[in-house]
């Protein structure tokens, strides 16, 4: 059994229109997805897709307009607060942005040991042995201890972030973008770190990015999202040598490459992103595609399969290529 499962998972945002009218931005319209336990699924698609709102979802830090959150067995829509809390312990997130995640006033003592403070006993010379040892599991010294956030390099916090996630031996990590605000050096770093835990604790990760090279390094699957709703999905492998779905192609034709004799031709895209509070009708990304037909307009594909894991929701998926 899947340790997280996604069904039909939905989130809508009122928008309001006018004095009397009110319309919804469809950030989440959908959803169906599965993570196995110590896999990592990587979520891909440009910024405003529904990547982060997904997340949130997932962890009930935003409330789904509908759908269920299975995780465990349990759907986290539909526990006490007393289960809820107890859950709570098992799901943990990372964001982008270190300097915005971590209080400023506090220190890394405090920072990393507040959700063991909050869910635990521990307390005094317990509690700040074990908040050192989880900074030397990040690659800090208890030397960081008293330092405050705003004392620390980008890599520093990240690290210390990270510590913090994982100072209750959470089973799910959300990465939301960890490495996006960091320099590439350190992003390596962290990438590399956040495999070696995975590793050594055991851990799952759903790895939000729109980075695909990040996301090739370290996921086992990927999910490419496009106005809310997955489009493609399949082995990290399958994805990049074979992609079914055209939004997929141009992704991966956008990702810089630095051997000139491996580069992809440009998939020309006509258009920007639609607005999510009127998606157009059928296929989502007809608009921009140079293998719309009119089917395209008028059908909204479903999910099938390409083989082996592989699905994609594309009328012409099996047609698809790197020339239209």
């Amino acid at each position: 059994m899947p340790l997280l499962e996604l069904h039909s998972l939905v989130k809508h945002y009122p928008v309001r229109a006018g004095w009397l009218t009110r319309q919804w931005a469809r950030a989440v319209d959908g959803v169906d997805l599965t993570v196995s336990a110590g896999e990592t699924v990587g979520l891909v698609g440009e910024s405003g897709c529904g990547k982060t709102t997904l997340a949130r979802c997932v962890l009930r830090i935003v409330e789904p307009t509908s759908g269920e959150v299975i995780f465990d067995g349990d759907d986290l829509l539909r526990l006490d607060p007393v289960l809820l809390r107890a859950r709570r312990r098992e799901l943990a997130i990372v964001y982008q942005n270190p300097y915005t995640s971590l209080s400023p006033r506090l220190r890394v003592r405090d920072l990393v040991g507040e959700p063991l403070v909050t869910h635990t006993k521990m307390r005094g010379k317990a509690l700040t042995d074990r908040v050192a040892e989880d900074l030397e599991a990040v690659g800090l010294s208890a030397a960081h201890l008293g330092r405050r956030a705003r004392e620390l390099s980008g890599g520093q916090a990240q690290r210390v972030a990270i510590a913090r996630a994982l100072a209750l031996r959470p089973r799910l990590v959300v990465l939301d973008e960890p490495t996006s605000s960091l320099d590439v050096s350190v992003q390596a770093q962290i990438l590399n770190l956040l495999v070696g835990l995975q590793r050594s604790l055991g851990l799952t990760y759903l790895f939000i990015s729109h980075n695909l090279d990040v996301v090739q390094h370290v996921a086992d699957r990927i999910a490419v999202m496009y106005l809310g709703q997955i489009v493609e999905l399949g082995p990290v492998e399958t994805i990049f040598a074979a992609p079914k779905h055209p939004y997929t192609l141009a992704l991966l034709a956008s990702t810089p490459v630095p051997d000139p004799d491996r580069r992809k031709p440009a998939v020309a895209l006509e258009g920007g992103v639609p607005s999510s509070i009127s998606p157009p009708s059928g296929c989502r990304f007809h608009p921009r595609c140079p293998w719309a037909q009119a089917r395209c307009r008028e059908e909204a594909p479903a999910l099938r399969p390409m083989g082996q894991g592989h699905i994609a929701a594309c009328h012409f998926a099996e047609s698809v290529s790197e020339t239209p």
